[in-house]
């Protein structure tokens, strides 16, 4: 058993989700509200990884470092063990983060005014990557029904066909609202980018944090022969919260492909890895799986906890979730517009993420990140629940004093 429960003080280690002046200058707030905003996990690190990390602090040399066999040596077995994922040592590229390397990609593989498609509501660095490069941004909205998200394939294939669509950057587990694709839905995404020789680019940071029940499908397992037509996007980030030492890696089986980017991220002078990446990566993909199999529960119990509350709000409706520690909840019939929004949950005293932000296809929902111990998530909860009954009781005295 790990402590999950444990409050730690997050401003003491500098996190921005935790910063005093973020939440002052940001969103309003004083050093006692309840931040719900970033995607990471406000649980102390898993015990193999602290350890890993003060071994190496220990030694007194941070100078320019390496890739070691080590890292490929878990990475593979990593893949292997817990997605069936086959992986070569040759293929592994460790690069300073995941949003920057989408940036490098669309420099790699694309024109200024060349197409890139995303699915929408969609993690708004995608938009950026490509927008932010003089690129030309395509958006394929996602299908709500009966509160699930599903892909729109014939309108996925209409851009592919009129847009010259050179690069589809897709998000697998979806964010915000952690639904898992299909096996048969990762397949026909794989189709069409064959057929109209479109690179995948998947990220799949967010595969770490499955529920129970549900079947996570790489997209390589999914239609194996997309592995030569595709990039995939890895990080320990999300499930172990290594955020801050930019631990991802992309993993490219096609050697022209692979040999493209490597030439753009040589252009962009990324050479030596974080001096601490590696045996932080080591010690998660080596050590920390039962930590990670027992947080994994943990926040599937507060994702429990959010269904029951927000039933009790009939204004409100979280989508399903299938994966992640994120909560993604329809607002419509709640607030007038995202003003009315953001400043109910300022009274509120906590921070969270307005649906505008995942670039269209979002507005009337907000995201909350819920991976934190039960009693910060408890105390959020209350002070929605206090906020919610003095909206009521104002709106009822002023219909009162109306009538």
């Amino acid at each position: 058993m790990y402590e999950l429960d444990k409050v730690i003080d997050r401003k003491q280690g500098n996190a921005r989700k935790w910063s005093n002046q973020v939440l002052k200058e940001k969103f309003g707030l004083n050093a006692d509200a309840i931040p719900m905003d970033l995607a990471d996990i406000d649980f102390e690190v898993a015990p193999a990884i602290q350890t890993a990390l003060m071994k190496r602090a220990s030694i007194g040399d941070y100078s320019y470092s390496y890739v070691s066999d080590d890292f490929y040596d878990a990475v593979i077995d990593w893949n292997q063990r817990r997605y069936d994922t086959y992986i070569e040592k040759e293929w592994i590229k460790l690069t300073f983060g995941t949003v920057s390397t989408l940036h490098y990609i669309v420099q790699a593989y694309t024109e200024p005014g060349e197409g890139v498609l995303i699915n929408t509501p969609a993690y708004d660095p995608f938009a950026e990557a490509v927008e932010h490069n003089e690129r030309k941004l395509f958006c394929s909205s996602l299908i709500n029904q009966e509160n699930r998200y599903y892909l729109d394939f014939e309108d996925m294939e209409r851009h592919m066909q009129e847009n010259e669509i050179k690069l589809l950057i897709f998000c697998s587990p979806q964010n915000p609202s952690g639904r898992i694709w299909t096996k048969d839905e990762l397949f026909r995404l794989a189709e069409l980018c064959i057929r109209y020789d479109v690179l995948l680019v998947c990220d799949e940071i967010h595969r770490d944090i499955v529920y129970k029940g549900q079947t996570f499908t790489s997209i390589w397992n999914a239609h194996p022969e997309i592995a030569q037509h595709s990039i995939l996007c890895l990080s320990p980030n999300k499930g172990f919260n290594l955020g801050g030492l930019k631990t991802s890696y992309v993993v490219i089986p096609n050697s022209e492909i692979r040999e493209t980017l490597l030439d753009q991220l040589q252009k962009n002078s990324i050479t030596s890895p974080h001096v601490f990446a590696v045996p932080a990566i080591v010690a998660a993909y080596n050590e920390s799986e039962a930590w990670l199999d027992e947080m994994i529960d943990y926040v599937e119990e507060n994702m429990q906890i959010i269904y029951e509350f927000f039933a009790e709000i009939p204004e409100a409706k979280v989508m399903p979730a299938e994966s992640s520690f994120l909560a993604w909840i329809d607002v419509h019939d709640w607030f007038k517009d995202e003003v009315e929004m953001q400043e109910f949950f300022r009274r509120a005293n906590l921070t969270m993420v307005v649906g505008s932000y995942f670039v269209q296809d979002g507005e009337g929902f907000v995201r909350f990140s819920i991976g934190m111990p039960r009693s910060l998530l408890l105390e959020a909860l209350r002070q929605i629940k206090k906020e919610y009954l003095r909206s009521m009781e104002c709106t009822h005295l002023k219909i009162t004093s109306t009538n």
